[in-house]
């Protein structure tokens, strides 16, 4: 009987500190933020406009020895060479521009971006290296 009353009161106490750390957290919605990323061609630091760049969105994961950054989306560039995508500004997160010619890659700490903010990659050749 007492390991019963026990076991319920273990359970008790469980739940209730779920509902007040769940009452600390901000929600998803709440740290929801929109950036602007941008293309920047290296060489002449103009946008790489017409292009339609393919960039890879990863977020930092759970790694035992080194950080893991898990892929959470893919974005195809407009005409401007920019895109606008949505991500959570208490995530730590890494913009990659990877494609048979090209490179270019940025990351952000917890935290470091701001709504609205623009992010310019600086795209490289790989012909040319």
């Amino acid at each position: 009987m007492q390991i019963k009353i026990l076991k319920m009161k273990i359970v008790l106490c469980i739940i209730m500190a779920l509902l007040l750390s769940n009452c600390t957290k901000k929600s998803d919605l709440e740290n929801q933020i929109t950036i602007k990323i941008n293309l920047i061609d290296s060489k002449t630091k103009e946008p790489r406009a017409d292009v339609f760049d393919t960039i890879d969105v990863r977020m930092q994961g759970i790694g035992y020895l080194m950080k893991t950054f898990n892929k959470v989306g893919e974005y195809v560039t407009d005409s401007t060479g920019s895109v606008k995508i949505k991500v959570d500004r208490t995530e730590e997160y890494y913009f990659i521009v990877e494609e048979p010619n090209i490179y270019g890659s940025i990351d952000f700490t917890k935290g470091e971006l701001k709504n609205d903010q623009e992010v310019n990659i600086e795209v490289m050749s790989l012909e040319n290296r």
